[in-house]
């Protein structure tokens, strides 16, 4: 365990968790049947949407080894329900049900426990609200013996609703069945201004030298698979509209991008370009995600390929 992990750790047990009982955790006495609820309530920071989903699949699959119920509350910086909905398993809560009142509910942040997440494992009683954001499937599966797979047990808890799913008719329509996607994750490289002030805007030259660097590669994959439409997605509508002025037959959703974690608020037409994106990604024929120097590894492209489980490829040039 890092240094920073172990610090990360001790402030999660020991200083975020014990502020958030003082603040939250004082309302009335109520029933505490045993649930697991995954947390997505902006009390803290959750990361980005995949983040999210990560550590909500994580969560998901203990509360499934331990026979323990799942439920998701999700409402921050949008009520996940509008967009999502129950699969094959029902993981709705209502607001009456959540239950504030330590220790017959208490919350486990578990940020700093990516290496080692044995707190999360722990078989509690009460009603115990999770925070996590990230993959420990694997740690998970070799705990308890299972051999759960990611894009299974989201397709278990998931599905769109009728309304995001007459947006993703209508995309689906539009690009057809025959794609494959290119996915880049710039952050502030080239100004875009779509994360925190740690990700420096590189100068105008630099700029250009990254563009023309991933627009190189863009073109190979294209015609390496010139029988499928070209489909782009990323984080950065400067890339985006050199990218069509080049290749004007490629389709991108439309829309502005936003980061859910950063932005504060999202309005309904950034989060169905979101979820529209992520659904379009999973019924490609292929998908890679081009990364350069300063560049992010996105788990966007990644996850989305793996609810649909497409062939996906990171590619480091």
């Amino acid at each position: 365990m890092s240094f920073r992990d172990f610090l990360v750790r001790v402030l999660d047990r020991h200083v975020r968790e014990p502020k958030m009982v003082k603040q939250y955790y004082h309302g009335d006495m109520g029933k505490a049947n045993e649930c697991y609820v995954f947390m997505v309530d902006g009390r803290i920071h959750h990361g980005g949407m995949f983040d999210r989903l990560k550590g909500l699949i994580t969560v998901y699959a203990i509360a499934k080894s331990q026979g323990v119920p799942f439920r998701i509350h999700f409402t921050y910086p949008f009520l996940l329900e509008k967009y999502l909905e129950p699969n094959k398993y029902e993981w709705r809560i209502d607001d009456k049900d959540m239950l504030y009142h330590y220790p017959d509910s208490r919350p486990i942040i578990a940020y700093g426990e990516i290496n080692n997440p044995k707190r999360l494992m722990k078989h509690r009683k009460g009603q115990i609200h999770f925070y996590y954001g990230y993959n420990s499937l694997d740690k998970v599966n070799a705990h308890f013996g299972k051999s759960y797979d990611w894009g299974c047990l989201y397709r278990e808890l998931f599905k769109p609703t009728a309304y995001l799913q007459k947006h993703l008719d209508h995309y689906q329509r539009e690009i057809g069945t025959e794609y494959f996607v290119i996915h880049t994750r710039f952050m502030n490289l080239l100004g875009d201004k779509m994360e925190t002030p740690n990700n420096p805007v590189l100068p105008d030259n630099k700029k250009q030298e990254l563009i023309d660097i991933i627009m190189g590669e863009v073109r190979k994959l294209a015609a390496e698979n010139r029988n499928l439409r070209l489909m782009l997605a990323s984080d950065s509508m400067t890339f985006i509209h050199h990218a069509l002025s080049v290749l004007p037959d490629a389709y991108v959703v439309p829309g502005k991008v936003k980061h859910v974690d950063t932005a504060g608020k999202t309005d309904d037409a950034e989060n169905i370009k979101m979820f529209t994106d992520y659904y379009l990604i999973a019924g490609a024929k292929k998908v890679y995600n081009i990364v350069s120097g300063d560049m992010w590894p996105s788990a966007f492209p990644e996850y989305a390929a793996k609810i649909g489980g497409v062939p996906f490829t990171r590619i480091t040039l």
